[in-house]
């Protein structure tokens, strides 16, 4: 496994936690999207699990598949196997991997694939490897499910209150703000706080690069790789399917 620099080594006890209201508020076209993958095609790709958020609704739409969970950070990856382990619906059919997409060990042909909040870590030069790579190994009637996160192109993100939950007696909270850094690129800069009472009791700071992409320039990229671009949804949601032309 080729090393890995981890732009969530300090923020991932807070990801899973904040990342929760995003797969409820998208579940149902999520949903849509899933039941729509062919039966018995080959294992469905969770690429960037995370957690296993969306490792555990691929399960509940598609409960005959079998589920690749990709996750290259450690700390995530702990709550990924955990959660698969602690799950007799996913224990047995759940394979967790650690290598980021781009070294994953992935099958020949597979039945589907999800990217969810993941395809902005990815230049447009790893996009493209990707595509070649990804296009010839999904099944007939396949396809990729990705989201396009605003921005979709750089411009500067006022700081926003991303999420906010209360476990216990603490409450846990994310703020998020940009800048540009290129001209594809923008860097995010999170603050997430953990507070009692009236007390913040611990704060962590970090950024992280990310790539903006449009949906026309998905398609333009995905086109000679033999992709065609479909929105699914919502606008608000940013979903897109990836399939093959032929």
């Amino acid at each position: 496994m080729p090393e890995y620099d981890d732009p969530y080594a300090r923020s991932a006890q807070y990801l899973d936690l904040m990342i929760a209201g995003w797969w409820e508020h998208h579940r149902v076209p999520l949903a849509e999207a899933l039941a729509e993958l062919p039966s018995g095609a080959g294992p469905v790709v969770d690429a960037g699990a995370g957690g296993g958020r969306g490792t555990r609704l691929i399960a509940d739409v598609l409960p005959e598949a079998r589920i690749l969970a990709v996750e290259p950070s450690l700390p995530l990856r702990t709550v990924l196997l955990s959660r698969t382990a602690d799950d007799p619906a996913l224990r047995d059919r759940v394979t967790v991997d650690g290598d980021d997409l781009l070294s994953a060990r992935l099958p020949d042909r597979v039945g589907g694939m999800v990217m969810a909040n993941l395809i902005g870590h990815f230049s447009p030069h790893e996009r493209d490897r990707l595509w070649e790579d990804l296009s010839p190994r999904l099944a007939p009637g396949a396809f990729i499910l990705l989201n396009l996160a605003a921005p979709l192109e750089p411009e500067r993100v006022e700081r926003t209150r991303m999420s906010e939950i209360t476990v216990g007696d603490r409450t846990y909270v994310g703020w998020a703000r940009a800048e540009p850094s290129g001209p594809e690129r923008v860097d995010w800069h999170m603050t997430y706080e953990i507070r009692e009472g009236d007390r913040t009791i611990a704060s962590d700071d970090v950024h992280y690069d990310w790539w903006t992409l449009t949906g026309e320039a998905l398609a333009a990229e995905a086109t000679p790789h033999g992709l065609r671009v479909l929105p699914h949804g919502p606008a608000e949601a940013g979903l897109y399917k990836l399939l093959r032309r032929d």
